[in-house]
């Protein structure tokens, strides 16, 4: 083989490697949503991943005890600090983190001889009845239940549990 052929060769080695080197790191799993560290406040987020089949989801930062989610899982986290990594079948992400921030969020609806206490937040609630200067007993009001309440000059407030 002439000295010229050799030297052709190993450059179209050289770059057939450099191509492969390219295609694995490219293709590697990656984590887009949420951003390490970021603070969310709404419970009801979708995971945004790139070549990946799974998303590991722990509230441990060494991920013990961790939920498996595939594409197109719906899951609603409580508030808290979660660590999380995506994963392929032969590669995995680092490890990221993120917070789901507490939302206290108390909705109050009049009807007809009555009002409608809703928790709409993502932490259960005491609720505190307040008439004049008087507080009253707390109403325990858990995620997404509401509760009726008799109609006065009351007024209501909402405070996590």
């Amino acid at each position: 083989m002439e000295n010229k052929t050799k030297k052709i060769l190993i450059w179209e080695g050289i770059f057939i490697i450099g191509i492969l080197v390219y295609l694995f790191f490219a293709t590697a799993p990656k984590q887009i949503y949420p951003f390490s560290g970021m603070t969310i406040s709404d419970q009801d987020f979708k995971f945004e991943i790139e070549n990946a089949k799974m998303v590991i989801l722990s509230t441990n930062e060494n991920l013990s005890n961790p939920i498996i989610l595939s594409e197109n899982t719906e899951i609603t986290l409580p508030p808290g600090i979660y660590y999380w990594k995506v994963q392929d079948d032969l590669r995995e992400s680092a490890i990221k983190n993120f917070t789901i921030e507490s939302n206290v969020a108390l909705n109050l609806r009049e009807k007809n001889e009555s009002y409608e206490l809703e928790n709409k937040g993502n932490v259960d609630l005491n609720v505190s009845k307040k008439t004049g200067s008087l507080f009253t007993s707390d109403i325990v009001i858990n995620v997404g239940e509401s509760q009726e309440v008799k109609k006065d000059n009351s007024t209501y407030e909402g405070r996590q549990r």
